[in-house]
């Protein structure tokens, strides 16, 4: 069943805005009373100004944790933008990550106009690791990953999801320090089972809000990855699109085969390039 982006975008979003809320409240209550009555004014001030496209370059910034791009780094990524431009795409600003991770991406549209991307990229571009037309690839990619989506007042939700992003960050890494352990896969696993048994039991104490809320949070931690993967294979495959009607399609997978990136055939496809087909052996007749 295909379903539509606005739908699956709600089911990511809302307990993200949700939980995000709930963690504002909390950190604004354990403050002076009115400390924690201005920190949460300023905050939903802050939202609201987003919301209406003002401060872009430092909301970018601030979300990102990027910086515009300095002069030097533009001169490195002119022929970049200009071998974008020549094909029909414009990038308006260019910013520049501060700190650069194994998981940190290539490049990401931000805004109608704004890309933000990696260090690595630009040094790559600079010492010839990544030709121009493979850079330009990646930023077309990230362009129009962001057209498939075409999210509402960006930069809002970003800030105010930050939260949530905090939070989800910090309980990655305590779960990857206790993975190890024994029986932690197979209780993941089983947590439907979990929540069956909490709201029976609840409902069966008389307090079926407690279970109704429990096996939300349980049947949410399967909806929401399940909407993230279908809103992933949709904006790679609209993203994929871009670039093929770019003429970019081959120098995209290039410089994923190179990287080490695997690839599905539908999407070779997609990008434009002949798929390679596997030798057949060869018959030798051997005559006696």
């Amino acid at each position: 069943m295909r379903f539509p982006m606005t739908v699956l975008r709600a089911v990511t979003l809302a307990p993200a805005l949700l939980v995000s809320f709930v963690l504002t409240v909390v950190v604004c209550a354990l403050l002076p009373p009115t400390l924690g009555l201005v920190a949460f004014v300023l905050a939903g001030g802050v939202l609201v100004v987003l919301a209406l496209g003002q401060l872009q370059e430092p909301g970018i910034a601030a979300v990102t944790r990027s910086r515009p791009a300095t002069e030097a780094e533009l001169r490195v990524m002119a022929p970049v933008l200009a071998e974008l431009s020549g094909r029909g795409l414009d990038v308006g600003a260019l910013f520049v990550r501060r700190t650069q991770r194994p998981s940190t991406p290539v490049a990401v549209a931000v805004g109608r106009h704004t890309v933000v991307v990696s260090p690595g990229l630009v040094e790559a571009t600079h010492r010839g690791g990544v030709t121009g037309a493979e850079a330009a690839a990646a930023l077309a990619h990230a362009v129009g990953r962001r057209q498939a989506i075409r999210p509402r007042l960006e930069l809002a939700v970003l800030a105010a999801t930050t939260p949530w992003r905090l939070m989800v960050a910090t309980l990655s890494g305590v779960g990857r320090a206790f993975v190890g352990l024994p029986f932690m896969r197979l209780a993941w696993t089983l947590r439907a089972v979990v929540g069956v048994i909490c709201v029976v039991q609840s409902v069966a104490e008389d307090r079926a809000w407690a279970g109704l809320l429990g096996g939300a949070v349980i049947a949410m931690s399967y909806l929401v990855p399940a909407a993230g993967r279908r809103i992933e294979l949709r904006t790679e495959a609209g993203a994929d699109q871009l670039v093929s009607s770019l003429g970019l399609g081959p120098v995209l997978v290039g410089l994923l085969r190179r990287y080490g990136h695997s690839m599905t055939l539908e999407r070779m496809q997609r990008l434009g390039t002949a798929v390679e087909q596997p030798q057949q052996p060869r018959l030798h007749l051997v005559h006696g």
